[in-house]
């Protein structure tokens, strides 16, 4: 992991100046996880850097689930099979843990708000015999009511977050699916992709939709394909739970792929100056940081890739921030995977994406 923090102090102009373009850059996203022992973490995004933040409080069950609402309150699933599930409210800047309230659940394995502050559970009914098909449910947190909305159709889902009016799952052998808020069925959104198999597993969406998933490593996803490619491993690992997306002041500027080595690829952009520019730069091999070069936007600003770095393209932004190349309009060589790596920066703030790993 390659990044670098730098300045200077000449004058009281400079130094205003230097502060202002710091506030820009540095703005404080996070993601927030929840290990299953209860410890809660913040991961960088940008890098997949973690800071422990603190304990829940709790240890003799497992914790399963983390989600947060419009108010930016995280509540998490705490118990096991025979105790059954009790939910907790989790204070994000310490990870102490408040009880809520305890349900019937014997085998919550995510938790998600959707469109109107609503809390669905995914809950296996098996648990623990294992092989379960997971169930949908809503809960009230003032009255306790569990509705069972139905079956999901999907086993193994340890992953749920949404994002505008829709509701996604992750299964470790199906992958991404869209769920359905009226029946609870979920609808494999690429039948041709499979999920990594693993203990662990956790995703969450930033404000613009970017979707970020966990398991040992950081990697950016396509929710329109399910593919994924890789930002980096995360430091240090652990059993994770779920994660929830913390924005900070300043839009997330997130960078993702649109397919994989071997195939026609595009990247993917929101986060940016809206209506303005960014550039989208590769490099072969891990490196950095490197300075862009003179002669093109932002020269100086340091990126987190190798120095043989070149511009890819400069594309336009619309007025959400957002931006497209791709795919094609040919296939990237299969030889590229795990070999080149790609970021972008905002032309009108210089503010930087994460960096992304081309992968098969």
């Amino acid at each position: 992991m390659a990044f670098q923090h730098f300045g200077t102090s000449i004058s009281c102009k400079f130094l205003f100046a230097w502060l202002l373009l710091c506030a820009q850059l540095g703005a404080a996203q996070e993601i927030s996880i929840l290990g299953a022992n209860g410890d809660l973490h913040s991961i960088d995004p940008s890098t997949g850097e973690g800071t422990y933040i603190g304990s829940t409080g709790h240890h003799t069950y497992l914790w399963n689930g983390l989600a947060q609402n419009s108010q930016g309150q995280l509540f998490a699933a705490y118990g096991d099979w025979l105790p059954g599930y009790s939910i907790y409210e989790i204070n994000p800047t310490t990870g102490t843990g408040t009880f809520v309230l305890a349900t019937s659940f014997t085998g919550i394995g995510c938790m998600a708000f959707g469109p109107g502050d609503v809390l669905y559970i995914g809950n296996d009914p098996k648990f623990p015999a294992g092989g379960g098909i997971y169930d949908l449910y809503t809960l009230d947190l003032a009255s306790g009511l569990e509705t069972l909305i139905g079956s999901t159709g999907i086993g193994a889902m340890l992953a749920m977050d949404s994002f505008g009016p829709d509701l996604f799952g992750h299964s470790a052998g199906r992958g991404l699916s869209k769920i359905d808020l009226a029946t609870g069925l979920g609808t494999d959104v690429n039948l041709n992709f499979r999920g990594r198999r693993g203990p662990t597993a956790s995703m969450c969406f930033d404000d613009n939709g970017a979707l970020y998933f966990i398991d040992d490593a950081l990697w950016m996803m396509d929710r329109d394909s399910g593919l994924r490619n890789p930002v980096d491993w995360i430091s240090p690992f652990g059993y994770w739970g779920e994660a929830v997306f913390r924005e900070g002041p300043t839009p997330n500027f997130a960078l993702w792929l649109d397919g994989t080595a071997g195939h026609y690829m595009g990247a993917k952009m929101t986060g940016a100056t809206p209506n303005s520019q960014v550039m989208l730069m590769w490099a072969k091999g891990e490196g950095g940081p490197t300075p862009i070069p003179p002669g093109l936007p932002c020269p100086g600003r340091l990126m987190d890739l190798n120095s043989n770095m070149g511009k890819v393209a400069v594309v336009n932004t619309d007025a959400s921030g957002s931006a497209t190349i791709g795919p094609g309009p040919r296939r990237v060589p299969v030889e590229a995977a795990g070999l080149v790596w790609l970021q972008a920066i905002d032309v009108s703030t210089c503010n930087k994406s994460n960096r992304i790993q081309l992968r098969y």
